[in-house]
């Protein structure tokens, strides 16, 4: 008897693994509708980027929150973490190419939000 994937795993899928498309969707959304999600990879763009630099752009993230959206972003392949050996230890993290890809697309959506979203009077 075959075992059914736990919704819990939180290990990124392909077309070829046998998750159907409603499955892959309820994964992908379940890492990005966690708050600050978004903004800590529009935050990190296209350079590497320090915790402290991410808490530094972003007003009100607490380090142990960034601390878990980091290693989620990290456990779906999103970003990669780089640990720099120096003393005192530096760790740096980089959007992976699917992690691009997603800051691209959160870039659309932004654009239609703002056409979408009726203009104040």
């Amino acid at each position: 008897m075959s075992a059914e994937p736990s919704h819990s795993d939180q290990q990124p899928t392909d077309a070829a693994s046998g998750y159907d498309q409603t499955e892959a969707f309820h994964r992908v959304t379940d890492v990005l509708k966690c708050k600050w999600t978004l903004a800590i990879v529009n935050a990190m763009g296209n350079d590497a980027a320090r915790p402290s630099e991410l808490q530094r752009t972003l007003p009100g993230l607490s380090a142990k929150v960034l601390t878990d959206r980091l290693k989620k972003l990290e456990s779906f392949g999103l970003i990669e973490r780089e640990v720099f050996a120096e003393v005192p230890p530096r760790v740096e993290y980089t959007l992976t190419p699917r992690g691009v890809e997603l800051a691209r697309v959160l870039g659309d959506l932004v654009a239609f939000i703002d056409r979408w979203e009726p203009s104040e009077p």
